[in-house]
């Protein structure tokens, strides 16, 4: 298991013992995540969603369909709010989509 993290991120990350790829820029990001790619030993790569901005469409794509490596992009949102005031959204059901290949409507 790897990690592509931002600088504030990556620290968190490190403290459970994972190998963490600590990116700076855009540059380092797309750099990162090329050698993510590569990487052989790596069967699951988490990436923070922003960083995958910084690739070009078909690249990032590309990173996503990927089967060895798997590329798990989460959100990583390090900002305060006050409660109740967080958005609200399909963040859950977009990682179950990416999971399985197709949209779940739950009901409550």
């Amino acid at each position: 298991m790897l990690a592509v993290l931002g600088e504030q991120a990556a620290l968190g990350f490190a403290l459970t013992g994972m190998e963490v790829l600590r990116v700076r820029d855009p540059a380092a990001a797309r750099l990162a995540l090329r050698e993510a790619a590569e990487n052989a030993e790596a069967g699951l790569v988490i990436v923070e969603e922003a960083l995958l901005a910084h690739l070009e469409g078909p690249e990032r794509e590309r990173l996503l369909a990927s089967n060895r490596p798997i590329f798990i992009p989460i959100r990583i949102e390090l900002a305060w709010v006050p409660e109740g005031q967080a958005l609200e959204d399909d963040y859950v059901a977009k990682l179950i989509r990416h999971a399985v290949g197709y949209q779940l409507n739950i009901q409550l």
